[in-house]
């Protein structure tokens, strides 16, 4: 019987067709990926470097990114910020080994400088030096994730007799999408219109990036507390302040300072679109003074009250519908023990302003969603506080002896852009220069 031949039946592949991926795909899974990846995504090709520097993919990312929250740590109060340590909430939560490093603003000739906020992934930082007898301010906008920075900005010098340095916030007037600056400080309240105003008031200059320059705002009639600075939070920016007479003069020289009464605590809320203040009132079961400072921070998108009561509890309130006094819900009440804490140092110490001086014990930081993790720091132990409510269950994690938890600042990567220019700032040692900024700053 004859066999055939087995003939080849190898047949050559089929030719390689192409998928073709739409654009509305690529964008979407682009923006789930971290900044550093995006950053080398965009050497593909000029499509995809025009793709991902257009505005709108910039804010489809930064709305996934805000899932995704980070803590911004800068050195403690005896060390000169030098660099920031950004650290991913997450990290903490799931108790993630992760190798704490910090980066350097590269773009900065100053030795050190001072984070006064952070606003979808840009951060504030504040640079201030002696400048004869006064003292010379300006800032520079620094997204960490992409390394950029933008020009030095907000040039003022401080010629007036306030009392104290300048508090200075960094937010976002959420109806036009302009950044703004916002310096604050303390002076005498000669031209009290009511009894009922006190001997101080706070002075308002506000820096925005859509005119470039300082602006002098409506004064108002409250002071903030010497160790809470501005909340930014929705366009506004929050101080936790005092209103009233609480502070007398004897015999025309020496101040002597008397403790608040507790219904004189009030939140200061200046509206970053309309340039106006509200005054919140705060919950109405806070009915004690406190033997050290109150606290604002803002949890779960909500502006967040915590206090000490009576040196054993701690309490933390939450406005769950902003500028409503009804709407403050308890979220936690418990005893110091609980957070294995004792013998907490407390001062009953007042300066001149009637502030008080001593350190807040704990101060939140974070509240997962379920609202059943929360993540405090004590400024004494230099270490960050994660407790379990369902189990009451105490951890403690700390980075270094040179970073502090109790500078931690709410942070979320981005590609937002820092392409400000200044354009008017003269060099140090043009004479010419020197009276602008004079006269600058006297105008202002």
């Amino acid at each position: 019987m004859d066999i055939c031949p087995i003939k080849n039946q190898c047949q050559s592949n089929p030719p390689f067709t192409p998928v073709l991926i739409p654009d509305e795909l690529i964008v979407e899974i682009l923006s789930f990926l971290s900044v550093k990846t995006i950053a080398r995504f965009k050497c593909v090709n000029k499509s995809w470097n025009t793709l991902i520097s257009n505005p709108t993919f910039t804010e489809m990312h930064l709305k996934k990114s805000s899932q995704n929250p980070h803590f911004i740590l800068t050195s403690t109060r005896n060390h000169p910020v030098k660099h920031v340590v950004s650290l991913p909430v997450h990290c903490l939560l799931e108790n993630v080994s992760v190798t704490i490093a910090g980066d350097t603003c590269h773009n900065s000739k100053e030795e050190s400088w001072q984070v006064v906020g952070s606003c979808n992934g840009l951060l504030c930082l504040l640079f201030d030096s002696i400048f004869g007898i006064h003292t010379k301010y300006f800032f520079c906008l620094w997204n960490p994730a992409t390394r950029t920075m933008s020009d030095e900005l907000g040039l003022f010098l401080d010629y007036e007799s306030l009392l104290g340095p300048f508090k200075f916030s960094f937010g976002c007037d959420y109806l036009t999408g302009t950044y703004k600056v916002v310096a604050l400080n303390t002076e005498s309240n000669e031209e009290k219109e009511t009894e009922t105003e006190g001997l101080w008031r706070s002075k308002v200059r506000v820096f925005s990036l859509g005119d470039f320059c300082w602006r002098e705002i409506q004064s108002f009639p409250l002071v903030p507390l010497i160790g809470n600075d501005g909340v930014h939070l929705s366009g506004t920016v929050n101080w936790l302040a005092i209103h009233g007479d609480y502070v007398g003069l004897s015999d025309g020289e020496t101040v002597q300072a008397s403790i608040p009464h507790v219904q004189q605590f009030v939140i200061a809320s200046l509206d970053l679109s309309t340039e106006t203040y509200n005054r919140l009132l705060l919950p109405k079961d806070f009915n004690e003074v406190p033997c050290v400072e109150p606290s604002l921070r803002v949890l779960m998108d909500c502006l967040c009250f915590s206090h000490d009561f009576k040196r054993t509890e701690f309490v933390i309130w939450l406005m769950k519908e902003f500028g409503v006094q009804e709407s403050w819900t308890q979220l936690f009440r418990f005893e110091y023990v609980n957070l294995q804490m004792q013998n907490i140092p407390i001062k009953d110490d007042w300066d001149l302003l009637g502030y008080m001086t001593c350190d807040t014990p704990l101060l939140p930081l974070y509240l997962s969603k379920n609202g059943d993790t929360l993540i405090l720091t004590n400024d004494k132990d230099k270490r960050v506080i994660i407790y379990n409510r369902r189990d009451k269950r105490v951890e403690r994690i700390g980075i270094s002896n040179k970073i502090s938890w109790f500078s931690a600042i709410d942070y979320i990567e981005s590609l937002v852009s820092t392409h400000w220019k200044s354009g008017d700032i003269e060099e140090e040692g043009d004479e010419e220069g020197d009276e602008e900024e004079e006269e600058e700053a006297h105008s202002l």
